[in-house]
């Protein structure tokens, strides 16, 4: 059953509003960790889904990575592109539903990253979700999932998410190599945040 966040139309609305209630208008601060550690810092080709406004692909970009930022609105990649440009960075551009990847996509990307991206979806959707992911990464690819918010909460997006639930669902893709709650956040995400690293096992 379609659900309004599977529209284009619904996050180009909130983008060009400028409502975007989850923007921190900086780079995650648990995503600059992983990217400054040299044991779980991914290399090679990463894609950013629901980059938005695509701080994280920046700062991917940054530390050396080929980085792919993909989102459905056309509103949050035209600002990506201009931040991109500031930061005298290179960023391959996808404006898309991520659900299609996999047509062009299989088994391409060494690395995929999510952050309020899973809590966005149609939650009827996490399943394909997690199938999406698997078909786009490499054999021994990661998945970084920092999932957010960790709670029970009425209706989204974002639609609250519960670690084990998520867990569940993406082990039948996927092998979990990393599990915490003990991040780098901001304060008002503070006990609302777990990282999982996952890896494609071929």
């Amino acid at each position: 059953m379609k659900n309004k966040v599977d529209h284009p139309d619904f996050w180009d609305e909130i983008y060009k509003n400028n409502s975007a209630g989850w923007d921190m208008k900086s780079p995650t601060p648990a995503f600059i960790d992983i990217l400054k550690d040299k044991k779980l810092s991914p290399s090679g080709k990463i894609l950013i889904l629901g980059s938005g406004y695509g701080y994280d692909a920046v700062e991917a970009a940054k530390h050396g990575l080929e980085v792919t930022a993909v989102d459905i609105s056309e509103t949050a990649v035209s600002f990506s592109k201009q931040l991109a440009e500031n930061n005298n960075v290179k960023l391959n551009f996808i404006v898309d539903d991520f659900f299609n990847l996999p047509q062009k996509y299989s088994g391409y990307f060494d690395a995929v990253y999510d952050y309020v991206t899973l809590c966005a979806i149609n939650p009827a959707r996490r399943e394909e979700y997690a199938a999406m992911v698997s078909e786009i990464l490499k054999c021994h690819g990661k998945f970084i999932a920092l999932l957010f918010p960790v709670e029970d909460r009425p209706g989204g997006p974002p639609y609250g998410l519960n670690v084990d639930a998520v867990s569940a669902i993406f082990t039948k893709y996927l092998s979990l190599k990393i599990t915490t709650d003990k991040i780098n956040t901001i304060k008002p995400r503070r006990g609302r945040e777990v990282l999982q690293i996952y890896s494609k096992q071929c």
